[in-house]
């Protein structure tokens, strides 16, 4: 029974190489292939990234005489990426996979299940690792020609680093479990966890280049502070040069902390899976029903489907938090931006605002919320086409969701921009309406492309949300008009100054999305009627 379970965990975790979940059934022949060589190729893209870091360090450390330290870093780097890959995996995988129900209704144990799942999280997390440990075990080997005994180690190590991963991985699993037991508001939280990780990385990302030259630069201050503040770090950079003792205090220190956490989870595992994850008790509460409008209703179900996706607020929505991030940051570094803009734009500060306009419109573009909601109905469309509204209605309630969730950082954004750069009278003006009339524009234009190009037969959100050709030219499409704006705008700066050509863009664009909002309620609608 193991063996079938762990060949079905197995077969779940990689179809994504030979199932086709646009179209819900399995790849055959040259579609095979050419998925397998498309993944490998992103694999390989990635793991060069990671052996010019490992070339970046290698040779300065094993100069110093501080191989230890190479690998203490590049298995932290494992680490990291290991874990960021698989946690967000972890919690769907072993608490809610949608076997769970008929797997504990089966005479299997929760310890066997739970070991099964684990299995599929230790696989995702030693893929993610490998893609480093392999570039840096290949940098050592070719650098140092090491004997047999740190050959062994560190090959032994990353295995090691493998088990720590899944540790982690379980870890921030299960908390996430915990708190998703407690509240009802599930998708709230992962988008919040989400954040966070991906803020984090982008800090790391951007201080790494820096990290790693000091790194290379002063090694021994680099040692010495890894070795007096993190043991374990020190230990594993020494196992993986051989070093008997280290490898059996990494070894034993890692397999020991990875058992007391099975433990934790085997005993609470059950318990969890089968809890009534945050949902209320209903009770029955006499209370008059408020009456409202079609388009209230209608944007109720549009605000609620955005806020109870993860997947459709992080992908299509991300413009919000980026705008409010920006605004907030405009105000903090005001001085700096002052300073910089001073020394780039004296004397041509019509054109800072021009570009301060165009600024606004590229992070807005961000958002494409409209974009793939029609595809969102799914084989759900027939609902609502058999309401008692029309489908101009509906599409003017998917208009409306997307206006309010980026007007209104936008506007808070803009207002950050005007505190800080200080336009004169007619830019004040010029800035806000630019940056509104392109956001109702972009609006217009994923409503338009989510009519020319639904996908109602989709298995899996993802697939409307974030591989739909749709979205795609949605999304690029914002970005590739700004660009066409300021060519045009360097074509026509010896005619038009940057406050003239700054109207000439608001009334061409307006004038699109004034064709678009035409056709969308005429034409749009009955497309929609008709799917």
């Amino acid at each position: 029974m193991t063996k079938i379970l762990f060949k079905k965990q197995m077969m779940e975790l990689f179809s994504f190489f030979w199932q086709d979940k646009k179209k819900n059934k399995n790849r055959t022949g040259i579609n095979l292939i050419l998925s397998v060589v498309m993944y490998l190729a992103l694999f390989a893209v990635i793991a060069v990234m990671f052996y010019i870091v490992a070339q970046m360090l290698c040779e300065p450390l094993l100069e110093a005489g501080m191989g230890w330290l190479y690998f203490a870093l590049m298995g932290l780097i494992g680490i990291a990426l290991g874990a960021f890959g698989s946690v967000f995996n972890t919690y769907a995988s072993l608490y809610t996979p949608k076997d769970n129900a008929f797997l504990l209704a089966m005479p299997i144990p929760a310890s066997k299940i739970l070991t099964v799942r684990l299995s599929g999280v230790y696989v995702m997390g030693l893929m993610y690792e490998l893609l480093v440990m392999i570039p840096a075990l290949i940098k050592y080997f070719m650098s140092a020609q090491p004997g047999v005994s740190a050959v062994a180690g560190s090959i032994w190590v990353t295995f090691v680093i493998s088990v720590f991963v899944l540790t982690l991985s379980a870890v921030l699993g299960w908390g996430v479990a915990l708190i998703s037991a407690k509240t009802k508001r599930k998708s709230l939280v992962t988008v919040v966890l989400s954040l966070v990780f991906i803020a984090g990385y982008y800090y790391l990302y951007g201080k790494a280049a820096g990290l790693i030259q000091d790194i290379a630069a002063n090694p021994q201050v680099t040692g010495e502070f890894i070795r007096g503040r993190f043991a374990p770090l020190y230990h594993m950079g020494q196992a993986a040069q051989g070093n008997l003792i280290s490898i059996l205090i990494f070894t034993a220190a890692v397999f020991a902390l990875f058992g007391i956490v099975y433990l934790i989870l085997a005993k609470s595992y059950l318990k969890i899976v089968t809890t009534n994850k945050g949902e209320a008790k209903a009770k029955y509460k006499e209370s008059r029903m408020a009456m409202r409008s079609t388009g209230r209703a209608l944007l109720g179900k549009e605000f609620r489907r955005f806020l109870g996706s993860p997947n459709y607020m992080l992908n299509c929505g991300l413009g919000i938090v980026l705008m409010v991030i920006a605004a907030v940051a405009l105000v903090i570094k005001a001085d700096m931006v002052t300073e910089m803009v001073n020394i780039i734009f004296e004397g041509q500060k019509d054109l800072l605002f021009l570009m301060a306009a165009a600024g606004v419109c590229v992070i807005a573009a961000m958002n494409d919320i409209t974009a793939p909601s029609v595809s969102l109905e799914g084989k759900n469309l027939w609902l609502v086409q058999s309401f008692p509204v029309s489908g101009r209605e509906v599409l003017m309630a998917k208009l409306k969701l997307h206006l309010i969730l980026t007007m209104i950082p936008a506007a808070l954004m803009t207002l950050s921009v005007e505190l800080v750069m200080k336009p004169s009278a007619v830019f004040a003006i010029l800035i806000p309406v630019a940056g509104a009339v392109f956001i109702f524009f972009m609006a217009l234009f994923g409503l338009f492309m989510g009519l020319k190009m639904p996908n109602l037969a989709w298995t899996s959100e993802i697939v409307p949300i974030k591989q739909s050709m749709g979205v795609m030219i949605t999304l690029f499409g914002g970005w590739a008009l700004i660009v066409g704006l300021a060519g045009l705008y360097y074509l026509l700066r010896n005619i038009l100054s940057p406050m003239w050509y700054l109207i000439f863009a608001i009334v061409l664009v307006f004038a699109c999305s004034i064709a678009l909002f035409g056709w969308i309620r005429t034409k749009g609608a009955q497309i929609f009627e008709r799917l």
